[in-house]
């Protein structure tokens, strides 16, 4: 853990809470937490206030501990805790201090998230390729260039990074990427997995672009009526359908275009990993957060009512993560393989897998016969 996050969450418990307070924000995060208990006091004895802030900290010894202490924190700043208003000392000042150490926090949820997803130093620009598909490109030409740099490289050389910009996923650029992952896992020896990559990579991709035009269709066609996803959410929700019915994504794809509204997919490989990320380039409704991860298995601090509904989204973000979990499941160890980032501008989806992993999966050459 970072000793500057340590430190200075030390100071805004100190600067904050009262002994009773921090007895009360352990129980709230941790229902078997009990201060005098952890501080070796007796029930009746009265922890010192610096006393109880420290054995706070020693008690939630992790980054992720102390983040969630926080998340907790702000949940109800400004409402009574347990025998007071709560308000928070330093808190804009922790928030960057967290954003720096790639924590983010979504209001409408009122949870962080550890951003796993960022640019490594690749150690060759002539290994980082942008292609911006917004606009018309041969495809053919792409995967030409592709294939020669691949076959340039060696079965050693692992550090890459392909990004890709699109408004959707279209067939002509679907049968890119598929060639993308194909052409250098093979350089790799795992071009077995390709298939698997794709489905998943296909899914996230598929969702960012839907949840692109769930805001867009609200912003250019329902929102003028006084129709928006937060206040009308199924009444916007079935108009929505019915543009899919009718006209399929072409209208969308055009509001994408006008208002420039893309996805990134990135695709990197490290001598230890593979990681591939999609990034939308705005935020979604507080809805679709919260379905999204419920999905993930995970349990929202605020809960719209639309929530515990039993509508699948079936146009928008969350349709297809129980594949790309299955299927994510078979290589990772890790219980929650498919991440989610929230961003106030945009967020991040995707996953990394190891190349221990993925190396173990592949089977076992049978022996030869011999001959008679």
């Amino acid at each position: 853990m970072s000793a500057e996050i340590r430190k200075f969450f030390r100071q805004i418990i100190n600067n904050s809470l009262n002994t009773q307070q921090v007895n009360y924000l352990g129980e709230l995060v941790d229902s078997s937490f009990n201060l005098n208990r952890a501080a070796g006091f007796s029930s009746t004895m009265p922890v010192p206030r610096q006393t109880a802030a420290n054995t706070l900290i020693s008690y939630f010894s992790t980054e992720e501990e102390i983040v969630n202490l926080f998340a907790c924190m702000l949940l109800h700043e400004g409402e009574r805790f347990y025998n007071r208003d709560l308000a928070i000392w330093g808190r804009d000042e922790f928030l960057n201090l967290l954003r720096k150490h790639k924590w983010s926090y979504d209001r409408d949820l009122g949870m962080f998230f550890l951003d796993p997803f960022y640019e490594r130093e690749i150690n060759f620009l002539k290994k980082i390729r942008f292609i911006d598909l917004r606009e018309k490109v041969s495809v053919k030409e792409i995967i030409k260039e592709l294939t020669d740099i691949t076959s340039a490289m060696s079965i050693a050389d692992l550090e890459w990074r392909v990004v890709l910009r699109l408004y959707d996923l279209e067939r002509e650029t679907g049968e890119l990427i598929r060639k993308i992952i194909t052409l250098l896992l093979t350089r790799q020896e795992l071009q077995m997995f390709t298939s698997d990559l794709f489905v998943c990579l296909k899914e996230m991709a598929i969702n960012a672009s839907k949840a692109n035009y769930k805001l867009l269709f609200e912003k250019h066609v329902t929102a003028p009526e006084g129709i928006t996803a937060d206040k009308n959410y199924h009444v916007f929700l079935e108009r929505f359908r019915d543009e899919i019915d009718e006209n399929g994504n072409s209208n969308l794809f055009q509001l994408a275009r006008q208002d420039d509204r893309y996805i990134t997919i990135t695709f990197q490989s490290t001598i230890d990993s593979i990681e591939i990320w999609v990034t939308n380039s705005q935020n979604i409704t507080a809805v679709e957060k919260q379905q999204i991860i419920k999905k993930l298995g995970m349990s929202p601090a605020k809960e719209n009512s639309f929530v515990n509904d039993d509508d699948e989204l079936k146009e928008g973000a969350g349709l297809g993560i129980n594949l790309v979990l299955r299927v994510l499941r078979s290589y990772s160890a890790d219980p929650h393989p498919l991440k989610v980032v929230f961003y106030p501008e945009f967020i991040k989806f995707g996953f990394t897998l190891t190349r221990e992993s993925l190396r173990a999966k592949i089977p076992e050459p049978e022996p030869e016969k011999e001959k008679s």
